[in-house]
């Protein structure tokens, strides 16, 4: 079998031609071979293995194809309960093995939050960033503009000295979203908010912290009342979002800046202000056998607009006292080494009751009593 070019030999229509070709020059090999029985069998079970080969990727390709029509059309976020029931049995078991033995969860990169970004610790003058130094969720978040004077919100007087208590609050709130979220907690804004709402006292009952110690202790026991904790939040887990909210008060560059504070509350509001959005749109639809109940959305609705005008007044405050947020800082690296000394003192607790637990334990008796037993048997035996 001739082939005019090296094109005519490797286009697609002469796919069946080429194997052809392949098999009788193999065949023509194996009648010439001048070798042992034991050598042809070598070279007939690499071929043998070379074809099952290409029989399970075959397969394989055709399963991909098989479960991209399967769930084509639906929507991966919102459609989880169809896409499950359209999956097999083997492809429901091996999902369940990857989320039992840890793969899953190697497949997902995990988020640097941009207050981590060193990129955006990078001062520029009247805050000003060079584009495309952080990209995506790394990037920070833009400060909303027109915002309103402090002295246009306040009726009369100076604002409650508690305002930098209840901030640390909000801004762990705001450090544990996004941390849960991975960074993508724009994407699902009303279940985003309703875990910032359970974690913020401050935002959800309207919260007034007295200490930086209460404003941290509020946080830390709603989110064990919320059921965060036996989602997998973990002690270390809260000192890493306090070693968050440090962060973001004391602002990029060496020196304080209000930077971040006011991009950590912009962001927040911008979340709160879709998920009213989607909420107001699930009121209207009174659509109840897919929609949440709607006592439960009209008590959602007002919680997160008073919440979403309480950030837009702390946006203005901190802009003329946001220093004082700062002047905490002593104290709440006071809190976070305190916090991370009684973890230490239980995991050094914990080691030592593991190392006496044999000591603990009563003396294993079964052997002297099988041993007496025996010695009984036996003098009976004598007797009889």
């Amino acid at each position: 079998m001739g082939y005019c070019s090296l094109p005519c030999y490797q286009s697609e229509k002469h796919a069946v031609c080429s194997e052809a070709f392949y098999k009788e020059c193999v065949i023509s090999e194996l009648k010439e071979m001048n070798t042992s029985s034991q050598d042809r069998d070598k070279v007939l079970k690499m071929l043998s293995e070379d074809l099952e080969q290409k029989a399970e990727e075959d397969s394989d390709s055709g399963e991909e194809d098989d479960l991209e029509r399967r769930l084509h059309g639906l929507d991966m976020d919102r459609d989880i309960h169809l896409v499950w029931s359209r999956l097999t049995q083997k492809e429901k078991e091996d999902f369940a093995r990857m989320l039992q033995d840890g793969r899953l969860a190697r497949l997902i990169e995990i988020w640097t939050p941009w207050w981590r970004c060193k990129e955006n610790h990078k001062l520029v003058k009247e805050q000003e960033r060079v584009a495309g130094l952080c990209e995506g969720t790394r990037r920070m978040p833009d400060i909303l503009e027109d915002i309103p004077d402090i002295s246009t919100l306040l009726k009369s007087g100076q604002p409650a000295v508690e305002c930098r208590f209840d901030l640390i609050n909000i801004l762990y709130g705001y450090c544990f979203v996004s941390r849960i979220h991975n960074g993508c907690h724009m994407e699902c804004p009303v279940d985003s908010t309703q875990d910032l709402l359970d974690v913020s006292a401050v935002l959800r009952d309207q919260y007034r912290c007295g200490s930086t110690g209460d404003a941290i202790q509020k946080a830390f026991d709603d989110v064990c009342k919320s059921g965060k904790k036996s989602e997998g939040v973990s002690k270390e887990f809260n000192l890493t979002v306090l070693e968050d909210v440090k962060v973001i008060i004391s602002g990029p560059g060496q020196a304080k800046s209000l930077t971040f504070m006011s991009a950590a509350l912009s962001d927040l509001i911008l979340l709160l202000r879709s998920a009213l959005v989607i909420i107001k749109k699930e009121l209207k639809s009174h659509d109840e056998a897919e929609s949440r109940n709607l006592t439960e959305l009209k008590a959602l609705k007002s919680q997160v607009f008073k919440a979403e005008k309480k950030l837009m007044f702390l946006l203005s405050w901190i802009q003329h006292f946001g220093t004082s947020v700062q002047q905490l800082l002593p104290m709440l690296q006071f809190e976070i080494e305190t916090r991370q000394s009684e973890i230490e003192d239980v995991e050094e607790i914990k080691t030592l009751v593991e190392h006496n637990m044999d000591k603990l334990k009563p003396p294993d008796t079964t052997h002297a009593e099988n041993s007496s037993t025996e010695t009984i048997h036996r003098k009976i035996v004598e007797l009889d």
